[in-house]
């Protein structure tokens, strides 16, 4: 079976409820049914079988929480949406996804096979991409995770973690893409200061000597930008180190803050960061 039953009623979309007794069928079912599916169990309260299934339909919907939301009808207060969706024996209960009916049941039935129907039906959960590649990375899968993320990333939607952690990987070998990505992150986003380092990082490797005062540093922190723009990143860190204890202040304290901008950009959990953090202490 698959009716259109109402047209979707303009008005703001309701809250965010699992299980809600329904006011206004248009909004709270047929609209809330576009972003997520609704099962609608239509029941009455002199209903004994329809008193026996509510425990059970609803125990089977948090099993899918955030996949499904059950909306109740009581038939008795809103006989014109059952008949219009052509209940003609409760409990009955429709599953709604897009504005359609996909299938339904009538009666009592247990929680095991009303789950086993909601698992046939429902769209499968979403992929959270970030924590996936995020596992991939740990466990070594780099060209995993970056295919993942391209994938991922050809969506203008996708969260901010999805194009910062792309960027992260193309910083060396491909800083104009990084920084398109990185471009994309809101700045209301907690991936937005990683962001910012990042593209402080690609903008070091663009480095214009000429601009730079003269200092007993500047030739170590010319060097460390022109060794990471080859990709030898700890050879970069350790001129920058040099830049340090040649001279602090050079360039408003330049080396040191090039080198924070490195470890946010390679993370806390990278050996490499660890390392030079406690080098970076010792020279300070």
């Amino acid at each position: 079976m698959a009716d259109t039953l109402f047209g979707a009623a303009p008005g703001a979309a309701p809250e965010n409820a699992q299980i809600i007794d329904v006011q206004d069928f248009a909004r709270e079912v047929i609209e809330r049914s576009q972003q997520i599916p609704v099962l609608v169990d239509f029941w009455a309260d002199w209903c004994g079988p329809c008193k026996q299934l509510t425990p059970l339909i609803e125990a089977a919907v948090r099993r899918f929480a955030g996949r499904v939301v059950l909306a109740k009808v009581n038939t008795e207060q809103h006989p014109q949406w059952a008949q219009r969706a052509g209940v003609r024996s409760i409990p009955n209960v429709k599953l709604i996804i897009g504005g359609r009916v996909v299938d339904e049941f009538t009666g009592v039935q247990p929680q095991a096979a009303i789950e086993q129907w909601l698992e046939q039906l429902l769209p499968p959960p979403p992929v959270d991409v970030v924590a996936e590649a995020d596992a991939l990375l740990a466990e070594g899968h780099v060209d995993d995770a970056r295919l993942l993320l391209m994938q991922a990333a050809q969506d203008p939607q996708s969260p901010p973690g999805v194009p910062l952690r792309l960027a992260r990987l193309l910083l060396l070998e491909d800083p104009q893409s990084a920084l398109q990505l990185l471009a994309r992150i809101p700045a209301n986003a907690r991936e937005y200061d990683a962001a910012e380092a990042m593209q402080r990082v690609l903008a070091f490797m663009q480095l214009a000597p000429d601009e730079l005062e003269e200092s007993p540093a500047k030739a170590f922190y010319v060097d460390a930008a022109r060794q990471l723009a080859q990709g030898h990143v700890e050879a970069a860190m350790d001129k920058l180190l040099e830049a340090v204890r040649a001279d602090r202040k050079f360039h408003q304290d330049a080396a040191r803050k090039r080198l924070i901008d490195l470890f946010d950009w390679l993370g806390s959990a990278d050996e490499r960061t660890r390392e030079y953090r406690l080098r970076l202490y010792d020279v300070l």
